[in-house]
């Protein structure tokens, strides 16, 4: 598995990817993220396509880096409904985590998620980010934290 920019050639099927559908209030669409970090340039986004087997099964939106603090935000993670229940969302944080850890000086992966969306806080739980006691003023959900000075 890896993460390839989202750009001319593939942002396409990155749009194109779909949720089950008990899963589209917990995160925005592909197609929003992309415009969000076109225009949204104040937060500095990078999304990415996730690429497994040579085809495009996700994507993901890191960015709103902040160096003095050594936090990244890990804005957008999903894997498109015909790559999930595969056990490839477990490979998919660790290669965002790999990439962050390459890329940015942080101590923290910070996320936010729907408090209903009990799946995912499971799965985050178990991968290791833990609640922080604060909510996105933005959307009310609530904040977890990953320490990768600790990894």
């Amino acid at each position: 598995m890896r993460l390839e920019k989202v750009n001319e050639q593939n942002w396409r099927k990155v749009i194109s990817l779909e949720l089950k559908d008990s899963q589209h209030s917990y995160i925005e669409s592909n197609a929003q993220s992309l415009l969000e970090a076109a225009y949204d340039t104040s937060l500095v986004w990078y999304p990415f396509a996730v690429v497994h087997d040579s085809e495009i099964i996700g994507f993901t939106m890191i960015g709103n880096y902040n160096p003095e603090e050594k936090w990244i935000w890990l804005d957008r993670i999903m894997l498109g409904k015909h790559a999930q229940g595969k056990g490839l969302g477990t490979d998919l944080l660790n290669e965002i985590v790999t990439t962050i850890t390459e890329n940015w000086d942080v101590c923290e992966i910070v996320l936010s998620v729907t408090p209903d969306n009990e799946s995912a806080i499971g799965f985050y739980e178990k991968f290791g980010f833990e609640w922080l006691d604060q909510t996105d003023p933005a959307n009310g959900e609530k904040l977890m934290r990953l320490r990768v000075d600790t990894i």
